[in-house]
């Protein structure tokens, strides 16, 4: 009830700033992983959106990633971050500080362009006062092209 609570809020208040690319960095951590061993050479998996989507399992190591987000500096008394992928559900809530790496983990590169998890989250830093000041969108498109607060830096 809380989550969708503030997910509201946040859309009937303006649009919430991007939070400016000299205060954060986002670096991707692009390594092969397996998938897990339970996995059959085809698999159906709920999508998030469309249903159901068949995945398929190639059984080799298959591209994986993980973005290390840098607080470079957070003003406006920013002291926490609240993270949310598409469909809302929380993904992030802890307390930040200046110069403090946050690790969060998309996935196979595959899932993200397939649909088959969430592709695009948004991470909302907030103040002393609960009041959300600024936010980080991250988003993987359908082509592979990955950004960041609508800024190309990739593509998969």
């Amino acid at each position: 009830m809380i989550n969708l609570l503030f997910f509201l809020m946040a859309f009937l208040q303006e649009e919430i700033p991007y939070k400016p690319k000299e205060e954060f960095e986002v670096k991707l951590n692009y390594e092969f992983k397996q998938r897990n061993e339970v996995a059959t050479a085809s698999t159906t998996t709920i999508d998030y959106r469309e249903g159901q989507k068949e995945v398929t399992n190639s059984g080799g190591p298959l591209p994986y990633l993980t973005l290390n987000i840098k607080m470079i500096k957070l003003p406006n008394n920013e002291v926490r971050i609240k993270g949310e992928n598409i469909t809302a559900a929380t993904i992030l809530n802890k307390k930040v500080q200046e110069g403090e790496i946050i690790k969060m983990v998309l996935g196979f590169t595959d899932d993200l362009k397939d649909r088959v998890v969430s592709p695009e989250y948004n991470l909302y830093l907030v103040d002393g006062k609960k009041k959300i000041t600024n936010r980080i969108h991250i988003l993987v498109k359908e082509d592979g092209v990955f950004t960041v607060n609508g800024e190309k830096r990739g593509k998969f």
